[in-house]
């Protein structure tokens, strides 16, 4: 009984959302002590600020079937300001669906959570200049 009831579970699920979750944290550097970091959201919401280095959970789901996007400002007194995006790619556990989720969890489950996105990249240096 208990075999049927956990195999249940995993047919409910997706398989992004079993191996992972709707935010990801993302660690920020930079080669200036204490820059100051303002991130953004695709949808022009400040979302986080603060100072290097610095981790920040971020959501990984801007809609349904879409990956969102961060706009980092980095700013210093003397330092040229500092712009990068950071983008979301499809997870590759997504695939998994395939096996364990189905299409509940391939077009229901993962897109709803925001599971089914990664980040690019995980840590984020960024470097500054002088003015």
């Amino acid at each position: 009984m208990k075999k049927l009831l956990l195999g249940s579970l995993l047919f409910l699920t997706g398989c992004c959302t079993i191996v992972d979750s709707a935010s990801e944290n993302v660690v920020f550097n930079s080669n200036v002590d204490k820059a100051d970091i303002k991130i953004t959201n695709s949808k022009n919401q400040v979302v986080y600020s603060g100072q290097t280095p610095m981790t920040v959970p971020l959501n990984k789901k801007a809609g349904y079937f879409s990956g969102e996007t961060y706009h980092i400002q980095s700013d210093k007194k003397g330092y040229i300001s500092t712009e990068y995006l950071l983008d979301t790619r499809l997870n590759g556990w997504y695939w998994g669906n395939i096996l364990f989720g189905g299409l509940l969890g391939m077009l229901i489950i993962d897109p709803a959570t925001g599971a089914m996105w990664t980040f690019e990249e995980k840590s984020v240096f960024i470097n500054m200049e002088k003015q």
